[in-house]
């Protein structure tokens, strides 16, 4: 056998036999003859392939099992096998290696056999050496090519799973439609979002997703004509839901025509006019928007609409009225004593009292009346197309009527009725804010005579409610820059004359409208939510003076301090009052609060309990105006009480009505009966006086002894506190 190391290496030879990277070019040679073996070796070899050598057909299947060759170079007859077997065996395995017959063979079925067996080529022996390494190049150009169409074929199917994935788990519903919108493709989301077959919509059009309000719409947006005027529409419609109880889901439609161009050779559509839809489900984002606008402009305790929304509709109305030269009114709608409850019971209590008031109050109300919430237990109602006074009348009549049924409130009846004010137009303004400010000020001004009042407005009012309001807007100024001070009234002991206590009253020094009494200013402190800053500046104030007097060895026995009952129900009142006097280093015995007796019936536990810790250090309680509100005799054995205070109305009745002195007798009967002081108020004549201290009045209070005084002018009245008062005249 001649040996290919023997043949001369021609030029070219040499250009047909240049090196192939090792990674393609791993050959495998089955040769039972070591000769010819060596030879293919050093060819093959120098030509830059890889080459492992296997004398036998099992010495060969170890080799594949084991490392991976790119070709096998294979005798078709071995000593333990046919060559046949082991191309079978490359087959079998499936393994991505090539196969050349390398025989000594001749016949031509012998190249036919190792053809069908699977080898890619049949070389005789002997044979040119570079028709050989042709012929091996060719096969593992081919094995090549073969291995990177297979890898190809397998990166598109995992780019197909891939993008098949992330279609068919998008968040969004994809569609396809052709030029006629009529869908070509849809993703799975369609069913999860509209618990539609997505095959029973394919073929359909656009439309039939959409929900029949906007179909209108979408047959226009979806018009062929009209999906030619851009490439990319944005559009929202409601679609179909067969899951949701509305019948349809908010969506926002991104629709691009579909650029399927075949750019890697012809650059000619693949399909004509497709278009790519993506549905964004914008459901929850709609719902929230729509939720955030109800709440801008409803109440959201009732539902009611609020007072932007109230005075959007009476602008509308106004128009209306203008129009046909109709008149409406306004109706300013107020709960009495709602306040009362809210103390006693709590807010939750009270949030579902409102609730329930306010389902009453719709109850009494036409379709085209329009009630709103203002805030707190305020409301607006707005009385349309009205023909007279008496028709806003009935409302407030039949409102009343309906509230007269007592509320079942932890168990108990809780009686209620609505005060309103009324603003008509054209009469008593012609826009919306006036209308609504006048009906607040009648309202205002109504409840100044009691509950369940209807009042109209009268432009005399005001006047009134102006001063009110600019004395509401100074109060803050005059917390800020210490406007106020603190005035003095002396009480005086019957039995010796003496200076038994003062009284600490409270002046505003206006800077425009001068010196104002508490009266005037107090119940704008309270109704401003002013009253408990008030009350802690008169704490302080009066503690300071009266430790001022103690150092100077002129203090009163008694100085006494008006407590709101807004400040006393303060939770930390007590603490707050105790923490002062240790501050101010005052004697307890020598102060004594002034309550109301309305005080008693808001939280009456709470109330025995404050009062109770007060007394315990040694501070007095006095009841102020006794015998004109509450008067029930039953507090003033719970509550440790010191103080009797005659109200002044009482004893200015002493000399014209009889009738009054029964009244005076009965509670300085009552104070001595239970062992308490007893001042009158308000005393102003030596008739009242006689009066008062024959029936045995501890002390008197007023004008007669001396007027308020500031700290100047009463320090040299406590000087000589020990000596009998001279009485004014």
């Amino acid at each position: 056998m001649v040996s290919w190391h023997d043949y001369p290496k021609s030029d070219a030879y040499q250009a047909k036999v240049a090196p192939v990277p090792q990674e393609t070019g791993r050959i495998l040679v089955v040769e039972d003859d070591p000769a010819f073996a060596r030879s293919l070796d050093r060819l093959l070899g120098g030509a830059g392939f890889d080459v492992t050598l296997a004398p036998t057909g099992a010495a060969a299947r170890e080799l594949l099992a084991d490392q991976v060759f790119h070709l096998v170079l294979v005798d078709m007859n071995l000593p333990d096998m046919s060559g046949h077997e082991i191309i079978q065996e490359i087959n079998g395995r499936k393994l991505n290696t090539a196969a050349i017959v390398v025989s000594g063979e001749t016949e031509i079925d012998a190249a036919i056999n190792a053809l069908r067996a699977g080898a890619l080529d049949f070389v005789r022996k002997p044979a040119e050496p570079a028709l050989l390494l042709h012929a091996v190049r060719r096969a593992i150009q081919q094995r090549c090519l073969e291995r990177e169409h297979r890898e190809f074929q397998l990166r598109l199917h995992r780019s197909e799973r891939l993008h098949r994935y992330l279609v068919d788990n998008s968040p969004d519903i994809i569609l396809m439609m052709d030029r006629q919108a009529r869908i070509t493709f849809v993703n799975n989301r369609l069913g999860e979002l509209l618990g539609m077959d997505s095959e029973d919509i394919l073929g359909r059009h656009i439309t039939e997703l959409v929900f029949e309000h906007d179909r209108e719409r979408a047959q226009y947006a979806f018009n062929p004509a009209k999906l030619m005027e851009t490439s990319q529409h944005v559009l929202e419609f409601r679609l179909k839901s067969n899951q949701d109880h509305s019948g349809f889901r908010h969506f926002e439609i991104v629709l691009s025509a579909a650029d399927l161009q075949d750019t890697e050779t012809t650059g000619t559509p693949l399909e004509e006019d497709q278009y790519y839809l993506v549905a964004r489900d914008i459901t929850t984002r709609r719902e929230a928007e729509e939720r955030a606008r109800f709440h801008a402009n409803h109440d959201a305790l009732t539902g009611l609409p609020n007072r932007n929304l109230f005075r959007d509709r009476l602008g509308l109305a106004l128009v209306q009225a203008r129009r046909n030269q109709e008149r409406l009114g306004v109706l300013f709608l107020n709960i009495d004593r709602f306040k009362s409850v809210n103390d006693l019971y709590g807010h939750a209590q009270a949030d579902e009292l409102l609730n329930r008031v306010t389902e009453r109050i719709q109850r009494c109300l036409r379709g085209s009346d329009t009630l709103a919430r203002f805030g707190g237990d305020e409301f607006l109602l707005l009385n349309t197309g009205i023909q007279n006074d008496d028709e806003v009348l009935a409302i407030v009549a039949r409102v009343n009527d309906e509230l007269s049924e007592p509320f079942k409130v932890s168990g108990k009846q809780v009686f209620l009725s609505m005060s309103a004010g009324i603003a008509l137009f054209p009469e008593h303004g012609d826009n919306a804010d006036a209308l609504i400010r006048h009906a607040n000020i009648a309202l205002y001004h109504g409840r100044i005579s009691g509950s369940s009042s209807h009042t109209f407005f009268m432009h005399e009012m005001g006047k009134s409610t102006d001063h009110r309001l600019t004395l509401e807007q100074d109060l803050r100024q005059a917390l800020d820059q210490d406007e106020f001070e603190l005035y003095y009234q002396p009480q005086m002991n019957l039995k010796n004359r003496y200076i038994k206590g003062v009284e600490a009253l409270i002046r505003w020094n206006h800077p425009r409208l001068g010196l104002l009494p508490p009266g005037e200013f107090l119940p704008v402190a309270e109704d401003a939510g002013y009253i408990v800053e008030l009350g802690e500046w008169v704490i302080k104030r009066a503690f300071k003076t009266l430790r001022k007097w103690e150092e100077n060895g002129i203090a009163p026995d008694r100085v006494a301090i008006n407590i709101s009952p807004r400040h006393l129900e303060q939770p930390n009142f007590v603490a707050q009052f105790m923490r002062l006097m240790k501050e101010f280093k005052v004697s307890a015995q020598r102060i004594e609060i002034e309550l109301t007796e309305n005080l008693f019936i808001r939280d009456p536990g709470a109330m025995v309990q404050k009062l109770q810790s007060l007394a315990a250090q040694g501070v007095m309680v006095a009841i102020d105006d006794f015998g004109t509100q509450y008067s029930s005799l039953s507090y003033l054995q719970k509550f440790p009480i010191h103080t009797l205070k005659i109200d002044k109305s009482f004893v200015w009745e002493i000399d014209r009505e009889y009738r009054q002195h029964a009244i005076i007798k009965a509670i300085i009967s009552i104070a001595h009966g239970l062992d308490l002081n007893l001042i009158a108020e308000g005393v102003e004549t030596d008739e009242q006086l006689n009066f008062l201290e024959g029936q045995g009045c501890d002390e008197i209070q007023g004008y007669l002894v001396s007027r308020p005084l500031p700290v100047e002018a009463l320090e040299p009245l406590l000087r000589k506190q020990r000596e009998p008062l001279r009485l004014v005249s």
